[in-house]
């Protein structure tokens, strides 16, 4: 399977481009998916502060760990869009 998908991609640059904007759609997606994933975190943190006495610091530290998870894959996945879109000159 790599070597027949090596052969198709590395016949043309248009068909680069066409692989690269698929999978720029699917980075899109899951840059989609990790921001409301970051969004539902924090709105969880937003309660636990509003009500310090009901959450154990454990709890509060697994969420907090896990938004912290989602803004470095945000940061990864913003560098990766734009870097392949600059790659293959894709306007925005």
């Amino acid at each position: 399977m790599r070597k027949l998908l090596q052969t198709i991609l590395s016949s043309s640059r248009k068909r680069r481009s066409l692989a690269v904007g698929a999978a720029l759609w699917l980075l899109r997606l899951v840059h989609v998916a990790e921001e409301d994933e970051l969004n539902r975190y924090s709105d969880k943190l937003e309660g636990f502060c509003l009500s310090p006495d009901s959450v154990s610091r454990r709890a509060y530290c697994a969420v907090e760990d896990r938004c912290i998870d989602c803004e470095f894959a945000l940061g990864f996945l913003v560098s990766a869009i734009e870097d392949l879109g600059y790659a293959y000159e894709e306007r925005f």
